[in-house]
């Protein structure tokens, strides 16, 4: 009898060939000292039992009621790796000190959702900072984004506000340097949309200066950075495209080369102008000439929503999302691990509780995590939500919460033995 275990390593199998092929493909078109060729070996090549040697962290985005059950996936009797947890809140949250205590990216916010993480054991908190001011939110603000030198100042206030002291957090920081940059939604890049279909707020060339500003004040604190963080949903997978055939070109050059994949003439993408700003601008922040990232972090929910709806599955670079993200960070760039930091099956507002029954949650969850184990680079997994939401993993009508089946598959992805059939 087939195991879920089993059916997810069947759907990794199949991915991580198209991987192989579309990673080989690549490195054949890409003999350049920016995109030198991908060499087949321990540090490219895609396995499908890559898994069964490294685990997939998993980690829980949200408030703190979220947080707060997290214990029903970490459980006692089983190591499900270390305990992640990811919060968003507003860029100049300490700067704003004075800011309403009951704003959700106030300071107090902050503080109390971290002595939660402190309550529930996370040993590592992403902040990923968005633009929800944490001024009185009765204050209109203007939806300017922040000076590079405006957003760094405020970023290294964050790092060196004494947390332990206000909270008793004694875990460690990580950072996405801006929430979903290239998409204007309140529940994106924090910016209400100027008007329908205009342009991201944030540029793609500001986006990767704040990625930049915020690697080189962690540089000299041990803080990791995530690049990217792109969102995908409502059509924004296409933000992800590799359009220009090289980044590591000056600004003024850029494009000139289209790639293997753009035949009929497509601009930079929004990738491609992140991409060759951090190339062009990385010793400008104080960081080397040919630094290239060390965790590129995506939203995966274009593919977990486009299987759920029938409309697309993974099978390479023109239909998944995951093949793009890889596309774009290889040869010089793919040293990078790849975090997937907000998934779900069932994204909220996409979808409704009685459309993500037990059995569709099941059978998303295996592909989900299919993906995964198509490659040995994507190493972390963010899910939303544990509570609430279509894509819960408990229900909590009752006097007790109750776990869904699909809470087993991913702390079976999750456990330190992989799981053989």
């Amino acid at each position: 009898m087939t195991t879920h275990q089993g059916r997810v390593r069947a759907v990794g199998s199949i991915l991580a060939t198209s991987v192989v092929a579309a990673m080989l493909a690549a490195g054949a078109s890409a003999a350049t000292a920016d995109e030198s060729p991908v060499q087949p070996g321990p540090d490219h090549t895609v396995t499908p039992d890559a898994r069964a040697t490294e685990r997939l962290q998993v980690g829980f985005n949200g408030r703190t009621e979220q947080i707060e059950m997290i214990d029903h996936f970490y459980t006692p009797d089983a190591d499900h790796g270390p305990r992640l947890c990811q919060y968003y809140t507003g860029w100049d949250t300490a700067v704003l000190t004075d800011g309403e205590p009951d704003h959700p990216s106030g300071l107090a916010a902050n503080i109390a959702w971290l002595e939660t993480a402190q309550a529930r054991g996370c040993e590592e908190v992403l902040i990923s900072f968005k633009a929800l001011s944490s001024a009185d939110p009765d204050d209109e603000f203007d939806p300017v984004p922040p000076t590079v030198a405006e957003y760094q100042a405020a970023f290294v206030d964050y790092l060196d506000t004494d947390w332990a002291g206000l909270t008793g957090y004694t875990g460690d920081f990580a950072f996405a340097a801006w929430n979903e940059p290239n998409l204007n939604a309140t529940s994106g890049n924090g910016y209400p949309a100027p008007a329908p279909g205009a342009d991201s707020v944030i540029g793609p060339r500001l986006a990767a200066q704040y990625y930049l500003a915020a690697t080189s004040a962690c540089a000299s604190r041990g803080c990791t950075v995530a690049a990217v963080n792109f969102g995908s949903n409502g059509g924004r997978w296409v933000d992800y495209l590799t359009n220009c055939r090289m980044a590591a070109v000056p600004r003024q050059e850029h494009c000139d080369e289209p790639s293997e994949h753009n035949t009929t003439g497509l601009p930079p993408s929004y990738l491609d102008e992140y991409r060759n700003e951090i190339a062009n601008a990385a010793a400008d922040f104080g960081l080397p000439a040919d630094f290239r990232p060390d965790v590129v972090a995506y939203h995966g929910w274009s593919d977990t929503n486009a299987y759920l709806t029938g409309v697309r599955t993974c099978t390479g670079y023109d239909d998944c999302l995951l093949e793009r993200v890889l596309y774009a960070f290889r040869g010089s760039w793919s040293g990078a691990e790849i975090w997937n930091t907000e998934d779900g099956v069932g994204q909220p507002g996409f979808f409704t509780h009685e459309e993500i029954t037990d059995d569709v949650q099941v059978e998303a969850m295996e592909y989900l995590l299919g993906l995964a184990e198509s490659t040995p680079r994507y190493t972390r997994l963010y899910y939303t939500h544990l509570i609430g939401s279509p894509s819960r993993l408990l229900l909590t009508d009752g006097d007790r919460p109750q776990v869904r089946p699909a809470m087993g598959l991913l702390q079976a992805a999750a456990a330190a033995e992989s799981v053989e059939d």
